[in-house]
């Protein structure tokens, strides 16, 4: 939590060198790669109830989406979209006592409304930097469960349930535009999303036919981090 206060804090930059797009509302599309990480965000997280050990373990995944951004002043945006977003976790089972091992993948995917405010910094004639802080909520759709067969009526088992239908987190990013004359804005940036509260509980379990055998539970936290690519369709100010 001290690492993502931090992180937040340095992307809030002077505008006193600002240039934003005041009278232009533009339309944009967006394809950011979840980057694993060990820095910022949850990267693997272990479930374990002795003689039964698990690990969730976040793995490459994306948001994607359309993007609208409002010109308000020559210093400040408004920027908000709706985007898909697959967070993908890889599951590790181990029960020593019987030699079973086993390895399984689980997908959690969400429906979010983004809205953040920007603040740009003109570096040359068509190249820009900007920062952004905002608020997101999300929609989960379903919980999720996996399981891997380990034996004879026996199988490593994965349940997660959300802890709300809907959730809200706070955005951050930062990135650099390249603006041409008639085809549109080019950037590129990366991003940190951070719930408010833990997304979901996971339950990682061995299981026979008469029911688990080992139970292990904990929250899983949803942070992560982004590399964002973004392109915006040209569009002349309103009194052009």
């Amino acid at each position: 939590m001290n690492k993502a206060i931090i992180i937040l804090s340095l992307l809030l930059t002077s505008a006193s060198l600002s240039h934003g797009q005041k009278g232009v509302t533009t339309f944009g599309l967006q394809f950011k790669p979840i980057i694993p990480n060990s820095l910022i965000g949850t990267f693997e997280q272990d479930f374990n109830d002795e003689p039964f050990y698990s690990t969730v373990k976040q793995k490459f995944g994306f948001s994607t989406g359309m993007l609208v951004r409002v010109g308000l002043t020559k210093m400040i945006s408004i920027e908000t979209g709706i985007n898909l977003t697959q967070r993908n976790f890889g599951l590790n089972y181990s029960l020593p006592d019987s030699g079973y091992t086993a390895d399984d993948r689980v997908r959690v995917v969400g429906y979010s409304i983004p809205v953040s405010c920007l603040v740009y910094i003109r570096l040359a004639d068509q190249w820009f930097m900007n920062t952004s802080l905002g608020a997101s909520i999300t929609a989960f759709p379903s919980d999720v469960r996996t399981w891997v067969p380990v034996g004879n009526n026996e199988r490593f088992q994965q349940e997660g349930a959300y802890r709300s239908k809907l959730q809200g987190a706070a955005i951050a990013n930062v990135g650099f535009e390249y603006r041409t004359k008639s085809s549109g804005y080019f950037y590129l940036g990366a991003s940190y999303h951070l719930p408010f509260i833990p997304i979901m509980t996971f339950a990682m379990s061995y299981e026979l036919q008469s029911g688990a055998q080992n139970l292990a539970i904990d929250n899983i936290r949803g942070s992560y981090l982004t590399l964002d690519l973004r392109y915006f369709f040209h569009e002349k100010k309103k009194n052009e």
